[in-house]
């Protein structure tokens, strides 16, 4: 197992996908906590558990921070268990009284162990929920993880998909970002920068 690979995910405090509340955290202990959260409403904020699978280097080293294609560094199956349990910190806090969180949310299927294929790559992001021109200033991030499926549940397994789900399509969220960097600003289109007409990710109701 290639341990400097898998202490990628874990180094960083958090991945993000916007600075709304949509992100996940990875702990070297095996256990994180993952966000779903839009326009001040929380959908999930859970608990998680998670172990390395298997882990594979790149077959060539292509790509770098300052050309038009990331740096793959390489790959891991990662099995995710959601918890139906509310994070420590948030115990006290009005969100322990929200009926729509979690558990209230979504079926019990969506707390059964998954397993998810991630590619790490290395070059120079923006979160991929902002619709910043090309060169602002904006903050920039030199790490990326992309997933082979989403880690917010599918549709089938929301008690109530209408509304935010729906709207926001959670369930096509597969890219997070890492390791913020100020160097990166100012460098350029980011590689992960969506055509015109991405948008679709980014809608918030």
């Amino acid at each position: 197992m290639n341990e400097a690979l898998i202490s990628i995910l874990f180094k960083e405090e958090q991945w993000s996908f916007d600075k709304e509340g949509r992100w996940i955290k990875l702990r070297k202990d095996g256990t994180g906590q993952i966000s779903c959260r839009c326009n001040f409403n929380y959908f999930i904020f859970a608990d998680i558990q998670w172990k390395t699978i298997k882990s594979s280097n790149p077959s060539q080293d292509t790509g770098s921070t300052w050309t038009k294609t990331p740096k793959v560094l390489g790959q891991l199956d990662v099995e995710i268990t959601l918890v139906n349990q509310l994070p420590q910190c948030a115990e006290s806090t009005a969100l322990s009284n929200m009926k729509n969180l979690n558990g209230n949310n979504l079926i019990d299927g969506s707390f059964q162990p998954k397993v998810y294929s991630i590619r790490i790559e290395e070059g120079n992001f923006k979160e991929p929920c902002d619709g910043s021109p090309p060169n602002s200033e904006q903050y920039r991030y030199a790490r990326r993880l992309l997933f082979d499926k989403s880690t917010y549940p599918p549709r089938s397994e929301w008690k109530r998909p209408e509304g935010g789900p729906d709207s926001n399509q959670f369930w096509d969220i597969k890219e997070f970002v890492g390791r913020q960097s100020r160097d990166l600003r100012g460098k350029g289109r980011a590689m992960n920068d969506p055509d015109a007409g991405g948008w679709n990710r980014c809608v918030i109701v």
